[in-house]
């Protein structure tokens, strides 16, 4: 499993763009491929003609099952893109409230880094 991370804090500097080509590239090229949209905006989510506003599960689901102490099966929360072999796991507005609820959980990359082990053993 290879990791590839898209990341700036300015906005408007191609990150949505940068991962849909690169995650429909790799599609295409017979890898299966997930992409991970954790920016409040969901501007990935909202690509793929999604509402982060109305989604019940979403890339937030990991950072709230971890502080609520309870388990949840990452998979449950693959979205299949129409493309096959590309993935998403949308965003959420809710993504907005991490920064204050940081301090009562473990940090945001290992939520992920843990959740993505858990994917790519199947």
């Amino acid at each position: 499993m290879r990791i590839w991370t898209v990341a700036n804090q300015k906005g408007g500097v191609g990150k949505t763009t940068t991962t849909v080509a690169l995650g429909g590239l790799l599609a295409a090229w017979g890898f299966r491929t997930l992409m991970v949209d954790v920016d409040p905006h969901g501007s990935l989510t909202s690509y793929f003609r999604l509402d982060p506003d109305s989604l019940q599960r979403s890339s937030y689901s990991l950072f709230e099952a971890v502080a609520e102490k309870r388990d949840l099966d990452p998979a449950s929360l693959l979205v299949d893109t129409g493309t096959e072999g590309l993935y998403l796991i949308p965003a959420a507005i809710a993504l907005a409230t991490l920064d204050r609820q940081s301090g009562r959980m473990e940090g945001m990359g290992l939520v992920l880094k843990r959740a993505l082990e858990r994917l790519s053993t199947r």
